[in-house]
């Protein structure tokens, strides 16, 4: 083991202990709302909007948790009916004590897809913690404070035309796992912002003759467009931002995604999960953690050879630098001639660095496979730069 990394391991504990410094009944809010299992969805969801959850707790009485319900849940349930109970829609979370590390909330938070988790002892909620509560973190240590916006943000960012039916959005939030999408217009520009909640609102709201003041003949609400619902107001980050710029942004306005614009272009995204990703990384495990999001039934035939590529490469890059987490989201579309196309992106987080890497190919192995080449590619060319400096550096004394 060289000194540089010696050194990087250290910092890394150094932080790991920094972080998890943070203790979880310091940080949680013990003033929470909740809905009553006989709640109706109509109820449930006006609640949340008002309230700006993308999570509740159901409860009888405030302090036993029975479960939650959450826009993601109901976003796969699609024909729901608006009566359904909030207790027979619910499930229970991953248990999460006030004892619990933060980095391991984190790691809940990236299993889950929630935007808030119950806090418990017992079955009794003792408070609720939120994707905000942790990021905040951020900002009093430097080292991540730091980090600048194009060192975790997604490149290859997923959109919605203005002009699109929201119905596109809905299947497009389903099929990615994501929550919210940039809205652009014919020429790829930025317009607006499009979330789950607008989705929510417009998806499960009670049928009535008229729509958005627009009526058809039959009494059945037309096509709405994505432009009829979506956000105006976007706030941006630039690429070369700090994290903790990018945070301060996101807490300012209480928003969950940032678009990344440089000189008029939508260059990149970041979003709390990113963030989120970054303080998972940090917990102490044996085995890296690994996440695939987006496979389809039809898709599922591939998870073994996936896993297996993916395991291969990650020991490969292990003796370079070690892998602490590892994710993997699949996009399935349709180009031309209609055949169906695989874009995989990945993020990848070693013990000094972030790696960001997309792949496209009509077939999802070797994706897979390409995907996985251009991460050992990067760490070695990385390694190589280091070595080719310590020469030149070395050169440069004698």
């Amino acid at each position: 083991m060289t000194p540089n990394e010696l050194t990087g391991i250290q910092k890394r504990e150094q932080i790991c202990s920094r972080i998890e410094a943070v203790k979880l009944r310091d940080i949680m809010s013990t003033d929470f709302p909740y809905v009553s299992p006989d709640e109706h969805l109509t109820d449930v969801l006006k609640k949340m909007g008002n309230l700006d959850l993308h999570e509740i707790p159901v409860s009888q009485d405030g302090e036993r948790l029975m479960g939650v319900v959450s826009y993601g849940t109901l976003l796969k349930r699609r024909n729901l009916s608006t009566s359904s109970k909030a207790g027979s829609i619910s499930i229970m979370p991953q248990e999460i004590t006030p004892d619990t590390l933060v980095t391991e909330v984190a790691e809940a938070f990236l299993t889950s897809g929630f935007r808030q988790i119950p806090v418990v002892s017992g079955q009794n909620m003792q408070g609720m913690v939120t994707r905000t509560d942790l990021i905040g973190i951020i900002k009093d240590i430097k080292e991540l404070r730091d980090l600048k916006v194009y060192d975790i943000m997604t490149e290859d960012v997923q959109t919605i035309g203005s002009e699109d039916p929201v119905d596109a959005a809905v299947l497009s939030m389903k099929n990615l796992t994501i929550r919210t999408l940039p809205v652009v217009d014919d020429e790829g520009q930025l317009t607006g912002i499009i979330g789950i909640k607008q989705v929510a609102n417009y998806n499960w709201r009670e049928k009535k003759r008229e729509t958005v003041g627009e009526v058809t003949g039959d009494n059945s609400p037309v096509e709405i467009k994505v432009s009829s619902i979506a956000l105006s107001s976007v706030y941006t980050v630039r690429s070369t931002s700090t994290l903790g710029d990018a945070v301060d942004e996101m807490l300012k306005h209480n928003i969950s995604t940032l678009p990344v614009v440089d000189e008029g272009d939508l260059v990149g995204i970041l979003t709390k999960y990113d963030i989120i990703e970054l303080l998972a990384s940090f917990r102490q495990r044996d085995m890296v953690y690994t996440q695939i999001t987006g496979l389809d039934q039809d898709d599922r035939y591939a998870v073994d050879e996936i896993d297996s590529i993916i395991t291969q490469s990650l020991h490969k890059i292990a003796k370079i630098s070690r892998p602490m987490l590892f994710t993997l989201h699949v996009t399935k579309y349709h180009a031309n001639g209609g055949n169906l196309k695989y874009s995989l992106n990945g993020r990848l987080i070693t013990e000094g660095r972030i790696w960001v890497a997309s792949a496209v190919d009509w077939d999802i192995i070797r994706a897979t496979t390409s995907l996985m080449q251009r991460f050992e590619r990067r760490v070695i060319e990385k390694k190589e730069e280091k070595v080719a400096n310590r020469k030149k550096n070395k050169n440069g004394r004698d």
